[in-house]
């Protein structure tokens, strides 16, 4: 049986993910964490702080998932809470040893990058970042 263009290219990104995800799991475990653990880091890193409730949208997550995520980068010492404007909300940031976890793993996580992107032209990279961008609005 002979896949469509958007069966074959749905096939081929599943096929990059999963090994993708693997590797990125197997350097991550070097330095203690785990995928979803790194996914928090980075995007807290990123935005400097966030409530517990833009953790979760923006990982496409429940809030009880962010929410054990949350504690153990807690008991890890990598991410400290602060009260927010509103009593019920907290604000989560990075320790200054989340800070130092953050700069290695993420040094090692885009040699990783680098090693799977190849010699792809940066034009190329930035038209498929374009292109997922659509995809993802239409999800």
């Amino acid at each position: 049986m002979e896949l469509k263009t958007h069966q074959l290219f749905f096939r081929r990104f599943t096929d990059i993910y999963r090994p993708f995800i693997q590797r990125t799991a197997d350097v991550l475990a070097k330095d203690g964490l785990t995928v979803p653990q790194w996914s928090a880091l980075r995007l807290i890193a990123e935005q400097e702080e966030m409530t517990p409730a833009e953790l979760a949208a923006r990982q496409f997550v429940e809030k009880p998932t962010v929410s054990r995520t949350i504690q153990q980068l807690m008991e890890s010492g990598l991410i400290e809470t602060r009260p927010g404007e509103d009593r019920r909300a907290k604000i989560i940031l990075l320790t200054i040893h989340g800070r130092e976890v953050y700069e290695k793993t993420s040094s090692a996580v885009e040699k990783l990058e680098r090693e799977v992107i190849g010699d792809i032209p940066e034009q190329e990279l930035n038209a498929m970042i374009t292109r997922f961008l659509e995809m993802q609005q239409r999800l």
